[in-house]
């Protein structure tokens, strides 16, 4: 058995259009509803309705509303940080915002700066950056290479019961990726530190989609980890029902039964055209490689 992941029949025409399809759906964002909003002078993040109401209500300092976007400044980061924070906190004592974590997201600059940590759950309504990992883990059967899929838990709040990478989780304020990776690696699947020596970031694919909170934008860190035969993944933190082993086909059968969580699908599917699952010359692959190519 080869070591090397290899998926000798691609998905056909009529799979990959019905892929495009669903990614030009669930990706959509109405670019005229997002409102540009500067941090200090930066272009960090959007705002659509009732969110733009609501900073324009209750932002505590300098504030301008104008034709290119929304501005709002502080003194230096540290008083933009504490007065987005509170504002946020209010929004969610006033049931405006849920999903309240108590954990923080890093708010970078172009150039990947951390600027400051700002509560997740605000990161939507003000269309802040987040990263995050996903493994792919494949292994060779006898009947050849399959994907571990897990199936998210009926009692998570967010997507129970849908299907997700073999590990995705966002990165906390201050934490490598290299770090987030062991850490979510052991926390949804059991993965030892051995089975992950050697892994190396394969892609970094922006995810961009509108969401009921706000707007979703998070850079996806994709890794693949082929991981031994007869190796089973166990959930540690009670967030995964199931673990499956699935080959291409039931994989294809379950995106396109909407079954897939948005940025597991995604991060899925590039894998599919590492590994020529995804045809080359076709559209869904020119779609997925833009994808590629924003996060460059």
């Amino acid at each position: 058995m080869s070591r090397m992941p290899h998926f000798p029949i691609p998905f056909d025409a009529q799979a990959c259009t019905a892929l495009l399809e669903l990614l030009q759906q669930r990706f959509a964002v109405d670019e005229a509803a997002c409102v540009p909003l500067y941090l200090n002078c930066l272009p960090l993040g959007y705002l659509k309705e009732p969110w733009l109401s609501y900073v324009l209500a209750d932002w505590p300092h300098r504030l301008a509303h104008r034709q290119d976007g929304v501005w709002l400044a502080a003194d230096d980061w540290l008083m933009l940080a504490d007065a987005l924070q509170n504002m946020a906190h209010g929004w969610h004592s006033l049931g405006y915002l849920n999903g309240w974590r108590n954990e923080r997201f890093a708010v970078e600059d172009s150039k990947g700066r951390a600027l400051f940590a700002l509560e997740r759950a605000a990161f939507r309504p003000l269309g802040l950056c987040s990263r995050a990992v996903h493994i792919n883990g494949l292994a060779e059967t006898e009947q050849g290479w399959c994907f571990w899929i897990a199936r998210r838990s009926p009692f998570k709040a967010v997507d129970p019961d849908k299907l997700d990478n073999l590990v995705g989780g966002g990165l906390a304020a201050g934490e490598r990726i290299e770090d987030a990776l062991r850490r979510e690696g052991f926390e949804e699947a059991g993965l030892p530190e051995e089975h992950l020596a050697g892994a190396a970031e394969q892609s970094r694919v922006l995810s961009l989609r509108a969401v009921p909170r706000g707007l979703h934008r998070e850079w996806l860190h994709v890794f693949d980890v082929v991981l031994p035969a007869g190796w089973v993944p166990e959930n540690q933190d009670g967030e995964v029902a199931e673990f499956m082993l699935l080959p291409p086909p039931a994989v294809l059968e379950a995106m396109l039964a909407g079954r897939f969580m948005n940025d597991a699908l995604l991060a899925t599917l590039d894998a599919c055209l590492r590994y020529g699952l995804v045809p080359a010359d076709t559209p869904l692959a020119d779609w997925l490689r833009r994808r590629r190519e924003q996060a460059g």
